[in-house]
């Protein structure tokens, strides 16, 4: 018989009698299908088999139950409280020689984020292809599913680059500063011409199509990565049930696998946020220069950011939904305490997937359009690397006219999809938005900016995850209502015949 999935139509397996990935629980942990006359037994990964939550314990484990806050997102808090607190004092205690110090608070947040970094490829590329097969009712669910993920994404981060440029052209930060002599070569460096907006396009695309997906992951070409893994899964969700079988029904216990590790890992979060961010307050050797320097600029990104992650992505969530984007984002605070901890959107992947999954987002669903979205989604980065390159035109007088705002717009959108989902990735690719505007002569001047982007990455990095959550819950949203209009016509039909 045929199963329904989550969102009220067939998934891609559904000729399989067997649990459907991510979306059937408690109906046992066997799988079977028939194979040439042969029978095919798999024990699978379901929820039966999860280890049972636990009470809370300590003493401040049962003060977070009494004031109704989960205690793993309690600890999160705290870790982040405590390192930045710490990293203030450090700031003010250490020796202008801090090298090995910094390194000695900093280690147990390394080995956290590697521990996480460790988990985002087999992550991504197991739980994207079962993710493509479990959307596989019929090529129009499927279809439309996809015009809505890319439709969002595609709004979302055009949105935040308009605001971006707004803001930025309308406080003007960078106008009044003096900072000429760290503006690069001379008139030498003026005869750059500007890279072709065609050219930025291809380098994007060129990531997309690896000619070696092994070097692509070994690299961290995480968009070359998604396209295999998305067309190996839509190939393989062609396939007959049961030639179909050995596959699928491994790879569900290994992200069942990948996900327990995860959760494991994250058992070390709140001292590994903590670390992480006691070293990056402390390696600042003036921090408080630093700001002044660049107080306004600061404030800018800060509003921008606020803005559109505070009031535009909550409006479109209710305008789509109707429900309240506040509740919401209670439900996702530990994914955005974990982005501000540890400052990668990949490494906040797996905690992203459980806070959806916990609101009732279909996990075949989350492990589809999170993935996706942490790659390409990045409104926080494209907002943060359009404004930054006008301020930085407008330290040194650069003019910027509609045709110059129009290509920043453009290449920021296309830097921001290209950006590795790691820290600091949006200032590697800024390099490439100010060449598309001839301005790589100031590329020193991101120095400035480096000062100051262990702030600004995180808040950005949160923007990115929320973006993604959001995405995440409207697309259930819209697959919802055309699986309701489709039983509707349906019913229909049937009355009339």
């Amino acid at each position: 018989p045929l199963q329904k999935s989550e969102f009220g139509f067939d998934s891609c397996m559904s000729d399989m009698s067997r649990p459907q990935y991510g979306a059937v629980s408690g109906q046992g942990n066997t799988a079977e299908a028939e194979d040439g006359g042969a029978l095919l037994s798999v024990t699978t990964c379901d929820e039966e088999n999860k280890p049972a939550s636990h009470e809370p314990t300590g003493v401040l484990g049962r003060l977070f139950k009494a004031i109704g806050v989960d205690a793993e997102l309690g600890y999160t808090l705290l870790g982040v409280i405590f390192g930045i607190v710490l990293g203030f004092i450090l700031s003010a205690s250490l020796p202008a020689d801090r090298k090995l110090a910094v390194r000695i608070i900093g280690f147990p947040g390394s080995i956290f984020l590697n521990l996480l970094k460790m988990m985002v490829l087999p992550l991504i590329s197991g739980s994207m292809i079962a993710g493509v097969c479990a959307l596989k009712g019929s090529g129009s669910e499927t279809g439309r599913m996809a015009k809505n993920t890319l439709l969002y994404f595609a709004a979302t981060t055009i949105i935040a680059v308009i605001l971006g440029l707004i803001i930025v052209t309308t406080v003007q930060p960078g106008v009044g500063g003096d900072i000429g002599a760290l503006g690069g070569d001379g008139a030498a460096a003026t005869k750059t011409e500007p890279v072709a907006l065609i050219d930025t396009i291809f380098g994007v695309m060129l990531q997309m199509f690896p000619a070696n997906v092994l070097k692509a992951a070994v690299d961290m070409n995480v968009l070359g990565v998604i396209t295999f893994s998305l067309f190996f899964g839509a190939m393989l969700s062609r396939m007959p049930g049961p030639a179909a079988a050995p596959i699928l029904q491994p790879l569900e216990c290994f992200n069942e696998v990948i996900m327990r590790m995860v959760m494991a890992i994250l058992g070390l979060a709140p001292l590994g946020i903590a670390s992480l961010i006691a070293a990056q307050i402390a390696s600042a050797a003036n921090l408080s220069a630093i700001l002044r320097a660049l107080g306004l600029y600061v404030a800018c990104v800060t509003l921008g950011l606020a803005l559109h992650g505070l009031l535009i992505l909550p409006l479109i969530y209710f305008l789509v939904t109707r429900r309240s984007p506040t509740a919401f984002m209670r439900g996702v605070a530990r994914a955005l305490a974990t982005a501000f901890g540890t400052d990668s959107s990949a490494a906040t992947l797996p905690v992203t997937i459980l806070c959806c999954e916990e609101l009732g987002v279909p996990p075949s669903l989350c492990r589809f359009v999170l993935p996706l979205g942490a790659t390409v989604n990045m409104n926080g980065t494209a907002l943060y690397e359009a404004l930054t390159v006008i301020f930085i035109a407008q330290l040194h007088d650069e003019p910027m006219g509609i045709g110059q705002l129009i290509v920043v717009a453009m290449t920021s959108t296309l830097a921001a999809v290209g950006a590795a989902a790691i820290p600091s990735a949006g200032l590697v690719t800024m390099v490439m938005v100010l060449q598309s505007v001839g301005l790589d002569r100031y590329v020193s001047d991101i120095t400035l900016v480096f000062t100051i982007d262990w702030f600004l990455d995180r808040l950005r990095t949160v923007v990115n995850v929320l973006g993604d959550a959001f995405g995440a819950a409207i697309v259930h949203h819209l697959a919802l209502r055309d699986a309701a209009a489709a039983a509707s016509c349906t019913h229909v039909v049937v009355a009339a015949a």
